[in-house]
């Protein structure tokens, strides 16, 4: 009889053992899978920060060519020209790839320095991206004025029937101008990339965000 519960023990024993075993595995399992998320969502949330670097740092810049360009100071830092301004496609440029990676990329690339400044938990190997595209260019145009000659002046009447008139100037020509359409749109979109991502012109491979904002102008402009 005592053998017997001897041998109920060890079977219990190893069924514990197996139960143990296949507990310490889903935890490490669980745990490995918890560490990749964190990895995953640390390494989109650093995406992220680039390109709303990159969005705010494109905005700014077309808002100070259009200041500059209206005669304003010139009082933002920026390597972003006009020359970077495209006009709208159809379909758009940003949402064709090879407008962004390769050889006849049209996309601006900000300094590397932007983004991996001082006391950053990551450095960045590829630049955050922005597009900037021109979505309205209407110009409306306002036809020239032709000169008018001057009138002469007209003297009284004998005898004061009549008064003199004043002579009137000469008009002179008003020449053609155009002014932009009050609605002029600007669509900017920007993407960022996580610190594994690498410093190629190829299709970027990881964490990758995509931002997009629209600038809208309202001003008039004369045509020189």
């Amino acid at each position: 009889m005592a053998k017997s519960q001897h041998g109920v023990v060890l079977i219990i024993a190893l069924i514990m053992l197996v139960v143990i075993s296949m507990l310490a595995a889903i935890s490490i399992r669980n745990a490995t899978t918890t560490i990749s998320v964190s990895g995953n969502v640390r390494t989109t949330e650093l995406a992220t920060q680039a390109a709303e670097i990159a969005l705010q740092h494109c905005e700014r810049s077309v808002l100070q060519i259009l200041k500059v360009d209206a005669g304003g100071t010139d009082d933002y830092a920026t390597t972003f020209t006009y020359d970077n301004i495209l006009f709208e496609a159809k379909p758009p440029d940003w949402q064709n790839t090879t407008m962004w990676d390769g050889t006849s990329s049209k996309a601006y690339s900000l300094p590397l320095s932007m983004v991996n400044q001082a006391g950053m938990a990551a450095t960045y190997k590829r630049a955050p991206e922005c597009m900037v595209e021109r979505m309205i260019i209407a110009r409306i145009v306002v036809e020239a004025v032709p000169a008018i000659p001057a009138v002469p002046a007209i003297p009284a009447g004998p005898g004061g029937t009549s008064s003199a008139v004043p002579a009137v100037p000469a008009v002179p020509t008003v020449p053609a101008k155009y002014k932009i359409d009050p609605d002029s749109l600007f669509r900017i979109t920007a993407r960022g990339f996580g610190p594994e991502v690498e410093n190629d012109a190829g299709r970027p491979v990881g964490s990758e965000v995509w931002l997009q904002s629209q600038i809208k102008i309202r001003y008039y402009e004369d045509d020189e």
